[in-house]
């Protein structure tokens, strides 16, 4: 399906929010607050696939918006922040992802968001929903940015606090801070920091529903303070926005014979440790499933057939299926010399 660009914002030097049309009368676009848009942009001849989430809301925005931030050597950011302009057509396909809420207006939630730079996006989408649609829910966002020129939706959440004093409130963790308003901390995510905002709210670290979002380091250390008071990672929800980027630290000098079996192909290709399988096969040309690629859909998954990968945590599988052998390879490294997957039906 085609969308029309009507509009692009720009929300910081370094990112930018689309402003896309619903679809027609007989295909609107439907989506779950919290869930990714995957575009298809045709760059130097070949197109070129990225997830992007929602920062709309289904339940209180007229348009579709998904919010970019640039990345380094990002093809596909990098084009929608410099060269993207409205009237411009995007291919898409359906919305999809694990990473939402369903709302309830008679739910009585306590909120707690982490959010990590452009990680604020499904997060945001969110926030809108459960202000519009659970009345008796509050939340408590803890954002983390480097500065307060980087902050993406600073001037709307300023203003959704402002509309709902009592049942929102934004923390913002800053390495640089100017700012002399008491809820804007000079500091890095830390457990003392956040203990202090959790009983500044009176909420008891059991009673939060938690929800996260952001770089990896980001989430593994919101999850080892939220495991000292007693959160357990099921408890918590979460998504890695930047999959697409991810690195392994565990195994960087490892270089794994990687054998893929797909449809009556059979590929073998060298992996090093520190590339996820989905990336060392799109080097090679190989052509894999994948839309997603942050583990938030299923599109890429395979089987481990014979040795052993690692997938990076904020993955949609069960317990049951990665017992049973299941991998998401856009967020899969090797973890063994000789690791084999297949594409194949059971």
């Amino acid at each position: 399906m085609l969308l029309t660009v009507k509009e692009i914002i720009r929300e910081t030097e370094d990112a930018v929010s689309v402003i896309l049309n619903k679809g027609g009368i007989f295909n609107k676009i439907k989506y779950k607050p919290g869930q990714f848009l995957t575009v298809k942009i045709p760059i130097k001849n070949k197109i070129e696939k990225r997830a992007y989430s929602f920062s709309s809301s289904p339940f209180t925005d007229k348009f579709l918006r998904i919010t970019v931030k640039k990345v380094e050597k990002g093809l596909v950011s990098n084009y929608i922040c410099k060269d993207l302009e409205a009237g411009q057509k995007i291919e898409i396909e359906k919305p999809a992802g694990s990473f939402f809420i369903v709302p309830d207006k008679n739910a009585k939630h306590n909120y707690v968001f982490f959010a990590g730079g452009s990680g604020i996006t499904p997060i945001f989408s969110i926030i809108k929903t459960v202000l519009e649609k659970e009345p008796l829910s509050k939340i408590i966002l803890i954002y983390a940015n480097k500065n307060e020129e980087s902050i993406i939706f600073k001037k709307a959440l300023e203003d959704l606090e402002e509309n709902h004093p009592t049942r929102l409130s934004t923390q913002h963790i800053l390495e640089k801070n100017v700012s002399k308003k008491p809820n804007y901390h000079q500091d890095l995510l830390n457990e003392e920091l956040i203990t202090e905002i959790m009983e500044t709210h009176m909420l008891n670290y059991v009673d939060g529903k938690y929800m996260m979002c952001g770089p990896q380091g980001f989430m593994d250390k919101a999850k080892e303070i939220l495991g000292n008071k007693g959160i357990s990672r099921n408890q918590i929800k979460l998504e890695a926005f930047s999959a697409n980027f991810i690195t392994s630290s565990d195994s960087k000098d490892l270089v794994s014979n990687v054998v893929i079996y797909q449809e009556k192909k059979k590929h073998e290709i060298s992996v090093t440790g520190d590339k996820t399988i989905l990336q060392a096969a799109m080097s090679e040309n190989i052509m894999l499933p994948y839309s997603c690629r942050s583990g938030m859909c299923s599109s890429c998954k395979a089987k481990c057939v014979k040795g052993k990968v690692k997938m990076i945590d904020g993955h949609l599988l069960s317990e049951e299926e990665v017992a049973n052998g299941d991998i998401l390879t856009c967020i899969s490294f090797p973890a063994s010399s000789n690791v084999s997957i297949s594409f194949l039906n059971d």
